[in-house]
């Protein structure tokens, strides 16, 4: 009986050995052979900026990777036929890897699979894909603080096409809230307004007005004053400068397709020669 003591007691020390070589200081949680650790976890669970939030999300993140890591165990045990799940596994693998592969070897030549004079050709040859569907505007404003006493002589100067008049506004004059000088871009009216909600609403007689000071009050009765230098109205051709991004992807997923065709055509005529690829 003694000597069962003993050895129960060596089979005990034994398995709690092997559980500490299982079970290291960085394991958050396991499910059947599964461990989640601390790395894995610190680089999935999302940034809070509260305690209570940080204890709420880490416990949804631990719960939901434990839900689905048994229910993918207890697939792997009652379901009878996997042929089929395993080969889309690993068609989905090898889709992936080839994905990974492309994007990795075009990223290294995108800015030079596109030239000025392809985007300016595509769209000399396709303008009647570019017509406006909103009103774009190249325009400046000054928002001024009703209360501000110097509001005739930022008028002035905002009004001229000065650089230095421009600078003078914001190194000697304060009171103004916000503002935008870049009148050289174009920019969508309604992209404006989605941006500042607060903004005054130009209507078509305002649209008119072009370098022009249009003056216009604020909902807390602060004062607009706003320059538009050009206007195009829906339906309009959309400038090159404004479509140009749109255009360059365009352009860069065509060439990617024609610089894939072309490195696996090199790729199958390469193993032809060294004898790699054969039809039966």
């Amino acid at each position: 009986m003694k000597c069962f003591y003993i050895v129960l007691g060596t089979v005990f020390i034994i398995s709690c050995a092997k559980k500490e070589k299982v079970q290291p200081e960085n394991i958050v949680a396991t499910v059947y052979e599964y461990v989640l650790t601390k790395d894995e976890f610190k680089k999935n669970l999302p940034k809070t900026t509260s305690i209570v939030d940080s204890l709420k999300k880490t416990q949804e993140f631990i719960q939901a990777w434990s839900r689905k890591k048994l229910l993918y165990k207890n697939a792997l045990i009652n379901l009878e036929n996997t042929d089929e799940l395993d080969q889309l596994v690993q068609r989905y693998r090898e889709e992936l890897y080839v994905s990974y592969y492309k994007n990795a070897l075009v990223n290294k030549k995108l800015d030079t699979l596109v030239l000025e004079k392809e985007i300016d050709s595509f769209y000399q040859q396709n303008k009647q894909s570019f017509h406006l569907n909103e009103a774009l505007v190249k325009f400046k404003y000054i928002h001024v603080d009703r209360r501000n006493k110097e509001r005739s002589k930022i008028k002035e100067l905002f009004e001229t096409e000065n650089q230095e008049d421009r600078q003078q506004i914001l190194a000697e004059h304060s009171g103004y809230q916000d503002y935008y000088f870049n009148d050289s871009v174009w920019v969508s009216l309604k992209g404006i307004y989605n941006k500042k909600p607060d903004f005054p609403v130009l209507s078509n007689a305002d649209l008119i007005k072009t370098n022009k000071v249009i003056t216009k009050q604020g909902v807390d009765r602060s004062t607009y004053y706003i320059v538009l230098k050009e206007v195009l109205q829906k339906k309009e051709l959309a400038p090159l400068l404004y479509v140009k991004p749109t255009i360059k992807n365009i352009l860069v997923h065509k060439n990617k397709i024609k610089f894939f065709d072309q490195m696996e055509q090199i790729l199958i005529d390469d193993a032809v020669k060294q004898n790699k690829y054969e039809v039966y």
